[in-house]
């Protein structure tokens, strides 16, 4: 496994050397809090080389962790401290996502992720490990369980995207993310949900993670999030907007119940009591009876990621979930 070369990343997906220091300077900060031995990897991918960082080498088990759009390896630090104790763990940067992997996006629209988590494990060599994903990243990891069970054991899956038609979030987005005139500073406070005095289920990004709301904020005034996703027409130097339009019903609304009906692993489904997407509550009970052995817990006081959230009680229950 080859070593980081710290080669600085690509300018391919950033909008500007500015905004590009200014990412990876907050990556590196936020690296920081990992407080256990750890070192950085390469797994060569059909999509290029994807950057990880590992601790808590010498464990027979390995424990895959994958972040949503526009996340990082770093923000799982509190995982990667912990969960450590137990497991080898390997904390992903998505290639086309901001981090050290290759600047090149897989396609939300068909099975390009799938493919791309098959050659990380294949490419590291290894043997059945469990993942834990976050947002689009645990819908990543409920995709390898339906499709490629074999290569994986247990899967947690935190606010995963296509479990139930989702809430479009608008209001949040246009309000606070699109306000051209804010800058990354003020951003970062508008999308922690610790800055509203009674933070609602759907009515803020839900974030209790200062630094999950502060990489939101500088992906979205210095990163392509659109050529990431694959909606920027390169030729007119414009957003397609059919395509947009395409990556929102994939994001939000439910895939095919029979396919829900497939999921093999033995699986955990996580969700903050101010989840953005769904009300946790109702989408608990489909769930259940779409993949009945599943095990879902709804966390207090948490948003969409909450196990970034609230990380000492998430991570207290996916380790007893993955060692039991």
């Amino acid at each position: 496994m080859p070593v980081d070369t710290t080669e600085k990343p690509s300018m391919k997906l950033y909008k500007s050397e500015e905004g590009l220091d200014k990412i990876m300077s907050w990556y590196e900060k936020v690296k920081s809090e990992i407080n256990v031995e750890h070192e950085s990897i390469f797994a060569t991918t059909r999509f290029g080389k994807t950057h990880a960082i590992v601790a808590g080498e010498g464990h027979s088990k390995s424990l895959i962790l994958i972040p949503g759009v526009a996340g990082c390896a770093p923000l799982w630090r509190h995982q990667i401290n912990e969960l450590s104790k137990y497991f080898t763990v390997y904390a992903l940067d998505i290639v086309g996502q901001p981090g050290k992997s290759d600047p090149n996006p897989p396609s939300v629209f068909n099975d390009d992720f799938v493919n791309w988590l098959e050659d990380v494990i294949t490419g590291l060599k290894l043997n059945k490990p469990h993942c834990v994903g976050v947002s689009t990243g645990g819908t990543t990891a409920m995709d390898m369980a339906i499709q490629k069970s074999e290569l994986i054991d247990k899967v947690v899956m935190c606010g995963p995207t296509g479990l139930a038609r989702a809430r479009l979030p608008f209001h949040q987005w246009f309000s606070r993310a699109m306000a051209k005139k804010k800058d990354a500073d003020v951003l970062s406070d508008d999308l922690t949900a610790s800055s509203f005095s009674k933070p609602r289920s759907g009515k803020t990004f839900g974030s209790f993670d200062r630094q999950l709301a502060r990489g939101m904020a500088l992906c979205t005034r210095f990163y392509r999030v659109d050529k990431s996703l694959g909606i920027y027409n390169e030729k007119s130097s414009r957003v397609n907007y059919i395509k947009a339009l395409k990556v929102i019903s994939k994001f939000f609304f439910s895939v095919d119940k029979k396919k829900l009906r497939t999921f093999k692993n033995p699986g955990l489904l996580i969700f903050g009591e101010f989840e953005v997407l769904y009300n946790p509550y109702k989408t608990s009970k489909k769930i259940n009876k779409l993949i009945p052995g599943l095990q879902i817990e709804i966390i207090k006081d948490a948003g969409h990621a909450a196990i970034y959230d609230q990380p000492e009680k998430v991570n207290k229950k996916v380790i007893s979930f993955l060692t039991a």
